[in-house]
């Protein structure tokens, strides 16, 4: 990891650390299965959460919070190892350009969801929401690349394109306006 993301993934678990703390009224389990019944994938968000021991620990927002720092590790971990081999690996220049549309959407969507994450702790829901569908948006453009022009093609990191850009951010989605219904 290179002492940028170390720091970037510094900052974001620092963010973290401070908002959860800090948090009111405690998510249970029946708390967090009603939220999760209005997500896309029920399942997924249920086991977003269950794999989490904080999920139960935290208010709403905290729950929020926690999906948004997943889907912020997931964006990293995705750029640090699947884009940075393939980067090295691809050798065809119509695939080296499609992965560097890729990393640079995948570094745009690391800021993003950044500060989706920072307007969340802040209560500035409209702005979190703003701000995934322009991350979102950067991850699907990098789903998209391999689909505008000949040769068409799967993307290589299809998989994580469509956790991050639709059952991540659906999740987070789905907490942010339980948040601003309640």
């Amino acid at each position: 990891m290179s002492l940028c993301n170390k720091f970037f993934a510094s900052l974001v678990f620092s963010l973290a650390a401070i908002s959860l703390f800090f948090t009111h009224s405690n998510a249970d389990s029946a708390l967090i299965t009603n939220i999760c019944n209005g997500a896309g994938d029920v399942q997924y968000c249920l086991n977003l959460f269950s794999l989490d021991p904080r999920s139960v620990t935290v208010d709403v927002r905290g729950l929020a919070l926690i999906a948004i720092q997943t889907t912020i590790i997931k964006i990293q971990d995705t750029l640090d190892t699947k884009i940075s081999d393939l980067v090295r690996n691809i050798t065809d220049p119509v695939g080296k350009q499609r992965i560097g549309v890729c990393q640079s959407d995948y570094m745009d969507a690391a800021t993003k969801y950044t500060n989706v994450f920072q307007s969340t702790d802040k209560k500035a829901y409209q702005d979190a929401i703003d701000g995934l569908r322009i991350g979102s948006n950067d991850v699907i453009d990098c789903q998209n690349i391999y689909r505008r022009t000949d040769p068409i093609a799967e993307s290589p990191i299809s998989a994580e394109n469509v956790e991050i850009s639709i059952k991540l951010t659906g999740v987070i989605l789905t907490v942010i306006e339980y948040l601003i219904r309640n």
